[in-house]
């Protein structure tokens, strides 16, 4: 009797410790994975003087569309527009993972409401969506992501949501990303294209063709260097090879490749305590799958050609005090053309040139923040392309500008 009480015991005892350790061991392993969740809501109330090149029904502007003259003469888009939107409003979940082969596991998936024009203005769209491996002095990231032509410590910080479009190049694409750390910083990335896409004039479908059945990944390079809180520089290339043959509308089984070069550089410098400059310029071949001008173009023999494209931008940034900000935004662009060997045109964006000055104000006390933000955007419309140059004529046709007046709500959390 007291050796079959001891033995159930001995036995209890062994059941209590095992599921003590296994209790421990789960607790350790949820450790080893979090989530945490965050995002805003934002109400934008927008005024503009003319009718617009935008989406999402006037959300994200880009420029003002060019004269339309009717019978009298008069500009039918001359006209006053107002508009409000919540679709902008975000929800983010970054989590974090055991380690894989000694590197930090994290990613993030991000959603937004923009959907697309038309009905499906206000449904749930993918933004972000990739995680990482890290250590002390690398980073390998896999799936979609900011372009890195986008330098999220260098980027303007404007209320709208379009962040400087076209002045600022803008795209987010699935890619392979690798990255060094330290105070000197390389980055090279593979990519395709998405939601932003080429003008190539393509149509078999749907959107990134042109880059899929150049059978070549877009390739990135860049390098910076600095710390945030002092100064940061740094310059790029990226390197994109589209094919301009859209087989299933009839033409010949065979690749109609071109590869377009761009350069990028960029700075941002804390001036004082509470004032920020940054600046950047972009040149290079067909820019437009990062929603910039560009097109492309044949010579006499067939080859193909790029119209090169300069943009450029700088802000001034600062505090007042804690609650109240300041901004201000200035953005050029212009498209350079096809050159003295274009005969014909594939697709152009067919304006020549842009330029916005956009000042803003936002105070914040807690979670919430309210934003004012001005903003004069206007268009050089060409009515061709020159012959002998290649350059986009635009005599006789006036500059256009638009005047946008907007208020935005945000709470945070």
């Amino acid at each position: 009797m007291k050796k079959g009480f001891l033995m159930l015991m001995v036995l209890a005892v062994s059941l209590a410790t095992f599921s003590t350790v296994e209790a421990q061991e789960a607790t350790e392993k949820e450790k080893d994975f979090t989530v945490k969740w965050n995002g805003y809501v934002k109400g934008d109330y927008i005024l503009d003087t003319r009718r617009l090149n935008d989406t999402r029904e006037g959300q994200y502007i880009v420029i003002p569309l060019g004269e339309d003259l009717d019978a009298n003469g008069d500009d039918r888009n001359a006209e006053f527009g107002y508009n409000s939107f919540a679709i902008e409003s975000r929800l983010k979940a970054s989590f974090t993972g055991p380690d894989f082969l000694g590197m930090k596991t994290a990613g993030v998936i991000e959603a937004h409401f923009f959907g697309a024009n038309g009905a499906d203005i206000n449904s749930l769209g993918l933004r972000h969506a990739f995680f990482t491996l890290s250590n002390d002095k690398v980073e390998w990231l896999f799936g979609q992501y900011w372009h890195p032509t986008f330098v999220t410590n260098v980027s303007p910080g404007t209320h709208a949501f379009n962040a400087g479009v076209p002045y600022q190049p803008f795209n987010r694409s699935p890619q392979i990303r690798f990255s060094t750390k330290g105070n000197v910083r390389f980055t090279a990335a593979l990519l395709t294209e998405r939601d932003f896409t080429t003008a190539s004039g393509r149509d078999d479908g749907y959107g990134g063709a042109a880059v899929r059945f150049a059978g070549i990944p877009t390739l990135h390079a860049q390098l910076q260097f600095g710390s945030d809180d002092n100064f940061v520089g740094g310059f790029g290339t990226t390197l994109k090879t589209v094919d301009l043959n859209d087989r299933l509308n009839g033409q010949l089984a065979e690749n109609d490749n071109i590869t377009s070069l761009s350069f990028m550089a960029y700075a941002k410098a804390q001036l004082s305590e509470s004032v920020t400059w940054k600046v950047y310029g972009q040149y290079g071949g067909n820019t437009t799958e990062q929603l910039m001008f560009g097109g492309y173009g044949r010579e006499a023999n067939g080859d193909l050609l790029d119209s090169k494209v300069l943009s450029a931008w700088t802000e001034f940034s600062g505090k007042f005090n804690n609650e109240l900000a300041w901004g201000l935004f200035a953005g050029y662009t212009k498209d350079g053309g096809f050159g003295e060997d274009n005969v014909s045109v594939i697709t152009s964006s067919g304006v020549e040139n842009s330029y916005r000055i956009s000042p803003r104000l936002d105070y914040t006390v807690g979670k919430v923040r309210l934003g004012v933000e001005l903003g004069y955007t206007t268009a050089q419309y060409a009515s061709g392309i020159d012959a002998n140059g290649g350059d986009l004529i635009t005599t006789g046709i006036d500059e256009v500008g638009n005047f946008r007046s907007a208020f935005s709500a945000t709470f945070f959390f």
